[in-house]
């Protein structure tokens, strides 16, 4: 009875899954409880997925992929990457391809994956091409890239473990490159011809937003000595906002990297303050109040606190045929607009407050982060860049981009020398980000984190544990053995590939190989054959899982960020998985014979 529970539970959710109703994330939760609730999985096994390192793993490396991404390292490593493949979006697949597969042969999939997807990105918005014409594929290519060393992926390391244990001979740690190799040059290939295309064919839903170029902007210093008569003076006192004049902020005195922002009682230090306005007009006060003035650039107003998004009036806004002095930005939401752009006409500074505002003008403003945000929330302002939160995640970290490298350097090292466990190397790396500033706070540690893809895949890692409680992967073994046993050495291998193939569409390839590295051993006693072949062939089939978004971590790493449907993955999965299982079949014959 439990069997056939256990299958129809599954079954329910896989038809979820494919036909998109719910999100797929729910889908796994609601099959998690189900399980629970019908008794095939008890408590503590339906949670051992939300313990499981491999999800504790993936959310560290979502925090380190954010470091770079803000840091502007990955647009800068996607810049390096650019040349080689400038002018051909088949050569920027091709570049892209060929790095992830070679470094997911070297470190984690998962980590190699989280480590790229803000390379991609960023060389997505360089380029203007679709990011998810790249993601879905870079997470294919990881999981091929991790078949080509021993130390590429753990299915690898659970076959080289159990031959070990069996006849005392193992696999080098590069016995299987030309079985990795020949799947990504056939992957390749497959993309090019058609894998592409069948992207192209969905309505795939990208989350990247279009960045449109900061405008320049007239900011400029008057720097107040010691001893100068406004310094103690209030900004109410100065009246500069007469004489044309927007006063951003201050830079005090011994707190030069900090900007303090301006209020009308805002007390004037020592230092620097920072404001906007034509350059005659700033020239003309700097010379009554005898002060020196010297240009700014529009970095040296952003900071943790404070800095510029670009927002546009839609059709909609209550503020289109009001002027800037009767919207209360200013009043309500303490900002400055500094510009305001339409197209096909110049409108000068000196004229900002009193030019009414039209559909599509777009608005450069200046103020705290909290504030940017919450107008843009109330006053149906549209933001025409990005997020206020990306602004200034992005401006805050830029400064940071050597330690977030070397943090991702140092990382990489740990995992693959392997001298601390791989969970507590992402970790330290994570930990590392928020310290040195990569990551502005941990609050944007938390929003970076794709939490969706987390319970999707904690949700599923306890599905091979009812799978087994129901005695599935039992009977599984038995039928191979029963079936295949007779046909020769070739076919069982047939057998057993596809077996690890498909199941690991459904649960942890780690999984998959431990239960059929032995089954794999026992045949070729049975058979009198070399159990090399048959392990090999598990190890392989164990990582090629491209069907489903939650056959690998890093299919759902690229499922909520690519927007996917389930459906994408069968469509372009499928042939690929077939195409690949061939040439690897032939491959293992080929280089191991029995």
């Amino acid at each position: 009875m439990g069997v056939l529970v256990t299958l129809f539970i599954l079954a329910v959710m896989i038809i979820f899954f494919i036909g998109g109703w719910l999100r797929a994330d729910l889908v796994a939760l609601v099959g998690l409880v189900a399980l629970v609730l019908t008794q095939q999985l008890s408590p503590v096994e339906a949670m051992a997925g939300f313990s499981n390192p491999v999800v504790l793993m993936i959310a560290g490396l979502f925090i380190v992929g954010a470091g770079l991404f803000h840091t502007g390292l990955a647009e800068r490593l996607g810049a390096g990457l650019i040349p080689y493949a400038k002018g051909s979006e088949v050569r920027l697949f091709l570049v892209l391809m060929v790095t992830v597969t070679f470094l997911s042969s070297l470190m984690s999939n998962t980590g190699t994956v989280a480590l790229l997807i803000p390379v991609v990105l960023a060389m997505s918005r360089q380029t203007g091409t679709n990011p998810a014409k790249l993601l879905m594929p870079l997470a294919f290519f990881s999981s091929i890239g991790g078949t080509m060393t021993l130390i590429g992926t753990p299915p690898n390391l659970v076959a080289a473990e159990a031959l070990r244990g069996a006849s005392g001979g193992t696999l080098g740690f590069f016995s299987l490159l030309p079985i990795g190799f020949a799947a990504a040059v056939v992957g390749l290939l497959y993309f090019y011809v058609i894998g592409n295309r069948l992207l192209d064919a969905g309505e795939v839903r990208s989350v990247v937003v279009a960045r449109l170029p900061m405008p320049e902007l007239n900011i400029y210093a008057l720097t107040l000595t010691k001893g100068h008569p406004l310094v103690g003076k209030t900004l109410r006192d100065v009246k500069w906002s007469r004489d044309g004049l927007i006063v951003l902020g201050e830079k005090r005195k011994g707190l030069a990297h900090r900007l303090v922002t301006a209020r009308a009682d805002t007390v004037l230090y020592e230092g620097r303050v920072l404001v906007s306005g034509a350059e005659a007009d700033v020239r003309r006060v700097a010379r009554q109040e005898g002060v020196v003035v010297e240009p700014m650039e529009l970095k040296d107003i952003y900071g943790k606190e404070s800095g510029v998004a670009i927002f546009t009036v839609p059709s909609d806004s209550p503020l289109i045929g009001h002027c800037l002095s009767e919207s209360r930005l200013r009043n309500d939401y303490r900002l400055n607009v500094l510009q305001v752009i339409r197209p096909n006409e110049e409108i000068a500074m000196t004229r900002l407050k009193d030019v009414p505002l039209e559909r599509g003008d777009m608005l450069v403003a200046q103020g705290e982060w909290g504030d940017l945000e919450k107008a843009g929330d109330e006053t149906h302002l549209l933001l025409a860049n990005e997020r206020v939160t990306d602004v200034a995640n992005r401006a805050v970290s830029e400064r940071h981009q050597l330690a977030a490298g070397l943090i991702m350097l140092v990382m990489v090292v740990l995992l693959v020398f392997e001298w601390v466990d791989p969970t507590v190397a992402v970790w330290l790396a994570a930990i590392a980000m928020v310290l040195t500033g990569a990551v502005r706070h941990m609050d944007v540690a938390y929003e970076s984190v794709q939490w969706s893809s987390l319970l999707l895949i904690a949700a599923m890692i306890p599905v091979g544990t009812a799978l087994e409680n129901a005695g599935v992967m039992t009977w599984l073994v038995t039928w191979i053995s029963e079936s295949f046993g007779r046909a020769g050495p070739v076919w069982v291998l047939v057998a057993i590939f596809v077996a690890t193939m498909v199941l690991s569409q459904i649960i942890s390839n780690t999984a998959t190989a431990v239960l059929f590295a032995p089954l794999a051993l026992s045949l070729a006693a049975s058979l009198e054959v070399s159990p090399v072949p048959l392990v090999v062939a598990v190890a392989v089939a164990a990582s090629l899982a491209f069907m489903t978004p939650f056959g690998s971590p890093t299919n759902a790493m690229v499922f909520s960020i690519g927007g996917y449907r389930f459906f994408d993955f069968v469509k372009v999965g499928l042939p690929l998985q077939m195409i690949v299982a061939v040439v690897a079949i032939f491959s293992i014959l080929f280089l191991f014979p029995f």
